[in-house]
């Protein structure tokens, strides 16, 4: 049987495991998904080339707030909050699924993704409420999912990066993903506790999702 790395890219990117990382605003997502990828990278073999997807809504938001100078009106607030459109939130789930395909077809077996285009709908909803649907409308089939793993925002504290303007919206869009994940009949868990036991908790849930579809963890002669 070919090698992984031998496959065709288009291949490689059916085939791979995609695991999407979700979560309120400030509640460890992006680090355990860097987490994630470092601990199958340090694995070896077909790991070692392991990729994780960032979250491109975090450097759309910076692109828009440059663009209706928000930063540069006010320097010194706290926060600084965009003005948000149906047309933003179809852009960004455009390009964070562009951005994931890429990844799934360069990268491992498994692959670690920082949100998706699935996420981008609810923090739609979240600014722009029930009636919009740009995102989904932009992106309305997703590539399987292994599993979703939502960061619990309990015992997290909330930390201001001069662009988060959700705290009071972290309970709330936690219940949102839950309940839609669930809705929509997708593989979702919920990992707490501090670093060490999420990344703990979620190699265990990730290897089990491989084990189940590979019937084992591929190596560089399996594919």
């Amino acid at each position: 049987m070919a090698s992984w790395r031998e496959l065709a890219p288009e291949v490689r990117a059916e085939r791979a495991i995609r695991i999407i990382l979700v979560g309120s605003e400030s509640s460890g997502k992006t680090t355990l998904a860097a987490s994630l990828a470092a601990h199958y990278q340090s694995r070896g073999d077909v790991w070692q080339h392991t990729i994780w997807v960032p979250e491109y809504g975090r450097e759309y938001t910076r692109m828009l707030l440059a663009r209706q100078g928000v930063i540069e009106n006010d320097p010194d607030a706290p926060v600084h909050s965009a003005e948000w459109t149906a047309e933003d939130f179809a852009n960004i789930a455009e390009e964070q699924q562009r951005l994931e395909d890429a990844a799934a077809a360069a990268g491992s077996p498994v692959l670690l993704c920082d949100t998706d285009a699935f996420a981008t709908r609810l923090w739609e909803r979240r600014y722009l409420g029930d009636a919009s649907t740009a995102a989904f409308d932009a992106v309305p089939e997703l590539p399987q999912r292994g599993l979703y793993i939502i960061s619990d925002i309990e015992g997290v504290p909330f930390e201001q990066d001069g662009i988060r303007d959700g705290e009071d919206y972290r309970e709330a869009m936690q219940r949102w993903f839950e309940e839609e994940l669930t809705v929509r009949d997708q593989p979702w868990a919920l990992v707490g506790g501090d670093a060490e036991q999420r990344l703990a908790a979620s190699i265990q849930l990730v290897d089990e999702v491989l084990w189940a579809h590979f019937g084992g963890l591929p190596d560089d002669t399996d594919a």
